[in-house]
């Protein structure tokens, strides 16, 4: 798709009133992941383990197989330096996001279906606090725009603009956010702010892309199980223009039942643990066999941007459960946090339609599920691990991996985007 007009020309003006940022590394490979460090309430619905200690997985389990794997993929360049009326020199970013699906056979092959791969290019900047104004022929392409944000792209690489001077995608965001750190004045000067808040709005485009896709896939395949390379965020707030927009794909499924209906057998692997739990210590001795107590989680905590300053936030519709588990440790104690990864699970998954229906007494009508899906997991682990220390490769599992060099391979490269002009751009 090549960029209208009025597109073109917003580029323009960008351009003459902006320096370029020469930037070699991504925004995500200078980002610093924060570990254990998000506390909320978590409630205990596993009895019998004391202070949280390991459990054993069992040998009779619910038997589980994953069949789909989703990904997505962000990069986010500093693309120039845009010279604001007080002097400061504002980060402008150009993104690209991408997200998939890989599908497994009968026979164990991968492969992918074409049409379950799409990606958007996404330009950002606090063009209100900046004081420039969007031609009235690119507002259609705001981030403000739900049936552009949450919809599946029209056409691959569709162009999102976000202006990061408010918190949010809200469209009375000026207003509700109006105390929260815009990005006008002073805090222009602020770069790790500005940064900060581009990334964030960048993660929650490419996890709104992947809900887009899981839904492309729902509609598909309705039942089959699908393990996620990250959380399942879904938060309430997204609900409603989520099953607005598309449950279409759904098989126009009401507001109430979307979030069942996209989430059933979907399982979220999380390997940044940002989430810390009530006993870190007893975490950090999980062994290969072994998995933490399951929890109950009521709010998101993979919030993207600084942690005191989220980019999107907010309780969960439907209740989640969480538990750790190891893909590889080291070869002997301490494990720290080698190959540790946590696993997000809906309550639709274990066809609970309250979480009030779930209590110490009852949980274990759910442990052979729970361990099905931990063994399952435990199947994709990457074949190819050394036993050496490397962090990436005993918390991967092979599948994801494959999807995931497929992306990349889609993505422009870094130094395209930091060169960006905008009659380069042909695509």
């Amino acid at each position: 798709m090549k960029p209208s007009n009025p597109l073109n020309l917003f580029f323009q003006r960008l351009e003459e009133h902006s320096l370029p940022a020469y930037s070699i590394l991504s925004e995500e490979e200078q980002s610093i992941h924060y570990i254990f460090a998000e506390e909320t309430s978590l409630g205990e619905v596993e009895i019998g383990q004391k202070e949280c200690a390991p459990v054993k997985v069992r040998n009779q389990v619910e038997e589980i197989k994953f069949e789909a794997f989703l990904d997505g993929i962000q990069r986010t360049i500093l693309w120039r330096r845009f010279t604001a009326p007080n002097g400061a020199l504002v980060p402008i970013h150009l993104a690209y996001i991408a997200a998939g699906v890989i599908l497994r056979n009968n026979t164990g092959k991968l492969l992918i279906e074409p049409d379950l791969i799409t990606s958007r290019f996404i330009l950002l900047g606090p063009f209100e606090g900046l004081g420039v104004e969007l031609p009235d022929a690119v507002t259609t392409m705001l981030d403000t725009n739900d049936n552009l944000t949450f919809g599946f792209p029209e056409t691959i690489n569709e162009w999102v603009i976000c202006d990061t001077t408010f918190w949010g995608t809200d469209e009375n965001r000026a207003e509700k956010y109006k105390d929260k750190n815009p990005l006008r004045g002073k805090n222009l000067f602020n770069e790790g702010l500005v940064r900060s808040r581009a990334q964030g709005r960048v993660a929650t485009l490419r996890q709104r892309l992947e809900f887009a896709v899981l839904a492309k896939f729902r509609n598909r395949y309705p039942e089959k199980w699908i393990l996620v390379d990250g959380p399942l965020f879904f938060i309430d707030k997204w609900r409603r223009p989520a099953s607005r927009i598309l449950s279409s794909l759904l098989n126009n499924v009401n507001e109430s039942n979307f979030e069942n209906k996209l989430l059933k057998n979907a399982v979220g692997l999380i390997k940044t643990n940002r989430l810390r739990p009530k006993h870190p210590d007893q975490v950090a001795k999980i062994n290969l066999q072994e998995r933490s107590p399951v929890f109950y989680l009521l709010k998101e905590v993979d919030i993207k941007g600084h942690r005191d300053q989220p980019e999107e936030e907010g309780n969960y519709g439907g209740a989640h459960l969480t538990w750790y588990t190891r893909l590889r440790p080291r070869r002997r104690p301490p494990y720290g946090l080698l190959g540790l990864v946590r696993i997000d699970t809906h309550r639709v998954t274990f066809r609970l339609n309250h979480i009030d229906n779930l209590n110490l007494l009852n949980f274990g009508e759910l442990q052979p599920l729970v361990d099905g899906i931990t063994k399952a997991i435990w199947k994709e682990r990457w074949p190819a691990y050394q036993g050496f220390n490397t962090y990436r490769s005993a918390a991967q599992v092979y599948p994801i991996e494959q999807l995931e060099r497929v992306l990349k391979r889609m993505a422009p490269p870094k130094r395209f985007l930091a060169s960006f002009a905008p009659e380069q751009l042909t695509i």
